[in-house]
């Protein structure tokens, strides 16, 4: 029996992991310029927050130089010109001159070698005393000349937040003999910062770069004043500048940050976009693209699986092409045109290794009978049933049972001499006869048996033999043999 030839890797599923790994393909190159794309987006948007966070903070050390400008000038005045109490009090007037045209300064007041208020562009806070306070406390016991840029504080003449810078007065010999400082809201900044489009969740703020507390935030917080922010560290001890992303504490909002660190005064400027407002255009263009690719991606499937099945389809149809081919349609044993194939090619191999090839030629006994009696019906019944006694009786793999012609089956044993032809032939009669089917024409049993004929060659030994072809002669010779011999009986074919 043959059995259909099968295809390790069909074409079919060629096909189809061709079109996974264009898909595939599709899918990796899209995704790593989608990729590359958010990638150069996230650098431009890290560049833009940096730029804004150096500008930013060359604005506060401007505010923090015009503070301190108006300092100095009424550290000069007042060492100069108004040493006495009485003169410093009588300067209110001029104070308040000078700070009401400036927004970004909420007071300027003087202090006296004992704490006590002197004067201040705020009236009615005579009574206020600052020595607990760090500025005055730093000047007090300093005699350095330079601003001092203290910690935000509650005003001491009001309640909100203030940010203080201060200039030590002294008196003529040196001694210390008072402060004067400015007080900076940290809402101006706020509102300043709010001129800028973030976004609607975008932030900007203003560190102390000695201890990371905030001094400032747009969108202006006043629970968040005067902490230290968790994630300043990164801010404080990297570089000058710098980007990041961060998950804000303050409102849970994911943000793309740059910052700048000013070089003159204590102070971090950090300005952020919410992370998804600052990609939101990249996510729209990567969604649109992401769909465009799935529908691409799902033509090219369906195409293509569409394409697999109809040439799978084709495969089946070539394969089962190729069983009929070789195959007889009644018994489903091989057919003479494979027999004749099968047979050269045993025939050169036995040649070549040295070994015998037997073979047996069957034929039913009185079938022409049979098919007149029972009809061709049944004798196509008896047929398959005969063919099915054979195959199953040839167990070697080697072994080859084919349909030679009309009810002759001609079965193949390379590499088996005569005895073991002889033997296989003899269980092979056996069983047909156990089949025990009646056959009213063939006395003397009158049940279905069959005749064969046996040969055994050598090719390599034996060179006389013109080929395969003078096998199969010997075979039906010793087949009619069987015949002459009274039938139901295996001839052993002699060579001459």
């Amino acid at each position: 029996m043959v059995s259909p030839p099968r295809k390790k890797y069909p074409s079919s599923l060629g096909l189809k992991i061709f079109v996974a790994v264009i898909c595939l393909a599709i899918i990796g190159l899209e995704g790593w310029r989608d990729w590359s794309a958010r990638k150069q987006e996230f650098l431009r948007i890290e560049s833009e927050m940096r730029n804004l966070a150096k500008s930013l903070a060359q604005h506060a050390e401007d505010t923090f130089n015009l503070a301190d400008a108006i300092l100095v000038d009424m550290v000069d005045r007042i060492e100069h010109h108004g040493r006495l109490s009485e003169d410093i009090a009588e300067m209110q007037n001029s104070l308040s001159g000078r700070i009401q045209t400036l927004q970004a300064l909420k007071t300027l007041t003087v202090y006296g070698e004992d704490g006590f208020v002197l004067s201040s562009s705020l009236p009615g806070h005579g009574k206020v005393n600052v020595r607990d306070l760090a500025f005055f406390q730093h000047h007090s016991a300093s005699a350095e000349r330079k601003w001092f840029f203290g910690p935000i504080i509650r005003d001491p003449l009001g309640s909100e937040w203030v940010l203080t810078l201060s200039r030590r007065l002294n008196r003529p010999d040196g001694s210390f003999g008072g402060v004067v400082q400015v007080s900076i809201p940290p809402r101006y900044f706020a509102n300043f910062f709010g001129r800028i489009d973030l976004g609607s969740q975008g932030s900007i703020a203003i560190f102390s770069a000695t201890d990371g507390k905030i001094l400032s935030r747009y969108p202006y917080v006043e629970r968040v004043i005067g902490i230290p922010w968790t994630l300043s560290r990164w801010m404080l001890e990297g570089g000058p500048y710098g980007s990041r992303t961060y998950m804000s504490p303050v409102d849970n909002v994911e943000r793309l940050a740059g910052y700048q660190r000013n070089h003159v005064y204590p102070v971090v400027i950090l300005t952020a976009v919410s992370l998804d407002e600052a990609l939101a255009n990249w996510t729209g263009e990567f969604q649109i693209r992401s769909v465009g690719i799935a529908v691409l991606i799902c033509i090219i499937g369906l195409l293509g699986w569409r394409l697999a099945r109809e040439l799978r389809r084709r495969e089946q149809v070539e394969s089962e092409l190729a069983v009929l081919a070789t195959t007889d349609g009644l018994t489903c044993l091989a057919n003479r045109r494979t027999f004749d194939h099968r047979l050269e090619t045993e025939w050169l191999r036995a040649s070549r290794d040295g070994a015998p090839l037997s073979l047996l030629l069957i034929d039913v006994d009185q079938f022409k009978a049979y098919n007149d009696i029972y009809g061709h019906q049944q004798g196509d019944d008896c047929l398959r049933k005969v063919a099915k006694v054979i195959a199953g009786s040839v167990n070697r793999p080697g072994d080859f049972v084919a349909r030679y012609g009309g009810e002759e089956i001609a079965v193949l044993l390379p590499d088996t001499d005569e005895p073991g032809a002889a033997e296989v032939a003899e269980n092979i009669r056996a069983q047909v006869e156990a089949l025990a089917l009646h056959h009213e024409a063939n006395a003397p049993s009158y049940t279905l048996t069959i005749s064969i004929g046996s040969v055994t060659q050598a090719p390599a030994l034996n060179r006389s033999h013109a080929g395969p072809t003078e096998l199969v002669r010997m075979a039906d010779k010793a087949l009619y043999q069987a015949k002459q011999d009274g039938r139901n009986q295996v001839a052993i074919a002699k060579a001459a």
